[in-house]
């Protein structure tokens, strides 16, 4: 069903023998395609034209839409790997150009780039009509994950998102290849993958290649993908960046999610008690402390900073995993994957930022988290970003002290202007300790005037629910941090959030 043109394009170096194929795919052409994105950035940015006829197919229709699994890609290959596209339509008019490069046949054609050209013939529009002219919006990538079926594991739609599952997991948080002032007076960008570059994997192979070009008109991006299916299915990111101009806020390792409600609120009449991909945001400092940031769905948009240097790990994470805690049998938030992001290298001075966004509807993302530099982001800027991309759902597996698994508030009677935090954890460090060793607390309250701490230990449980009563102060929100020691040593992750008035 593919309509395929060979192109010895201008990101080419000559063919190798099978040979030499495999250094090939990994060094000779991301060089060439760096130098490519280096080349756009001195350019000014052009928009790619959609087509048109796509706009048609409405939210239903697209929903409905299928791939003709005659036209999958690799499908008499001898790897484990496949490939379904996605047609343009709906929100996704602009098509973006894909290719194969082949590492199989004759030592000339090894390492050649093959252009995919798209067709209406290669999709099942169900009862609508079929546009005259279609493109490919993107694509999703299958493996027998889960047995001898063909699981998703990562699909590349829409701008630069892309979204990775493990082992049983359901499409939940995405990422995204960069963000450009999100959350800043400036409007944002949306840098979008322009261009895709499929490595055709050799039978046996366990891991797929996917270089891809980026555009936008603050910078132009080269950028290689290693995934990895499995329990844990990873997408190691090598990533380098040219800039057009400078921008406000380069947001690096961006992870998108939604939270609509949880533990920590807001009541909804709804019969789910919990409704959210995530529920709070993860951190491992450069100094080796863990973080745990409850999610939340603000009154107004919020935006929370973590300066760190180095930073070791940061993600976006579904702790939660009971079904009973969300009672939701066809959305399943339960299988969401947590996002974890792992720097290889030194990163430097910045921050991890969070933007929480108010939202009346789960339909919505509303959480955005992010590395941001410290320094400022100049035209004509080159910069290099390597990192893990992880979807797991082991979280607990991360943390070797106790963590995090529930933060509740209510108001104190009384006393209008204060609220009381229960922050429990949980963790392997919590049940082994003797009745007489004493757990005790470390809360700093900045902000706001700490008023109470207590411990507690649920009936039946080995937890530790830590109650801290806060009173604000003006209209300030008052930031709380908490531990817990035992012998004075820490043995907990490091709570941090805010009570806001």
């Amino acid at each position: 069903m593919f309509r395929l043109v060979t192109l010895l394009i201008a990101l080419m170096i000559p063919s190798f023998s099978s040979a030499h194929a495999q250094g090939f795919y990994a060094q000779g052409f991301f060089d060439k395609l760096i130098e490519r994105a280096r080349l756009s950035a001195g350019q000014p940015y052009t928009k790619e034209a959609p087509i048109p006829d796509t706009a048609k197919l409405g939210y239903d229709t697209y929903r409905g839409i299928r791939y003709r699994p005659d036209s999958t890609l690799w499908r008499d290959g001898g790897g484990d790997f496949r490939i379904e596209f996605f047609p343009t339509g709906f929100l996704y008019q602009t098509p973006v150009k894909t290719y194969v490069i082949t590492r199989s046949g004759t030592p000339e054609a090894a390492g050649m780039a093959t252009a995919l050209s798209a067709s209406p013939e290669m999709f099942d529009f169900g009862t609508a009509k079929p546009p005259a002219q279609v493109g490919f919006a993107g694509f999703k990538v299958t493996y027998p994950l889960n047995g001898e079926k063909l699981d998703e594991i990562v699909s590349f739609l829409g701008a630069s998102y892309f979204r990775p599952i493990g082992k049983g997991q359901a499409y939940g948080a995405s990422a995204r290849g960069l963000a450009i002032d999100t959350a800043q007076p400036r409007s944002e960008e949306f840098p979008e993958f322009r261009e895709f570059w499929l490595v055709e994997p050799a039978p046996g192979d366990k891991t797929l290649t996917v270089y891809a070009l980026l555009e936008s008109p603050g910078a132009s991006g080269a950028y290689a993908f290693t995934v990895t299916p499995g329990v844990r299915t990873t997408v190691d990111v090598d990533a380098r960046l040219f800039m057009r101009h400078g921008v406000s806020m380069l947001g690096v390792a961006p992870l998108t999610s939604m939270f609509l409600s949880g533990k920590s609120g807001p009541w909804r009449d709804d019969f789910r008690p919990e409704v959210h991909d995530s529920d709070g945001l993860a951190m491992v400092t450069g100094e080796g402390e863990r973080i745990w940031r409850p999610l939340a769905n603000p009154g107004s948009l919020q935006v929370s900073s973590f300066v760190d240097n180095n930073p070791r790990g940061f993600g976006l994470q579904q702790r939660e995993r009971r079904f009973d805690r969300y009672q939701d049998s066809v959305a399943k938030y339960q299988t969401r994957p947590s996002l974890w992001v792992e720097p290889k290298g030194d990163w430097g001075e910045g921050e991890v930022r969070l933007v929480e966004i108010p939202t009346p509807s789960e339909y919505h993302d509303n959480i955005v988290a992010f590395w941001v530099s410290r320094w400022p982001i100049a035209k004509g800027q080159a910069l290099e970003y390597r990192y893990r991309l992880s979807a797991l759902s082991d979280e607990a597996a991360l943390a070797s002290d106790a963590r995090v698994v529930a933060m509740r508030q209510a108001p104190i009677e009384g006393n209008t202007r204060a609220r009381r935090l229960v922050v429990e954890f949980e963790g392997v460090t919590l049940p082994s300790l003797a009745e007489e060793r004493l757990v005790e607390s470390n809360v700093e309250v900045s902000g706001g005037k700490l008023l109470r701490t207590e411990i507690d230990q649920p009936p039946g449980s080995s937890n530790r629910r830590l109650f801290i009563d806060v009173e604000l102060e003006g209209k300030r929100a008052a930031d709380v941090r908490a531990y817990l020691t035992v012998d004075e040593k820490r043995v907990s992750e490091t709570f941090a959030s805010q009570v806001r008035p």
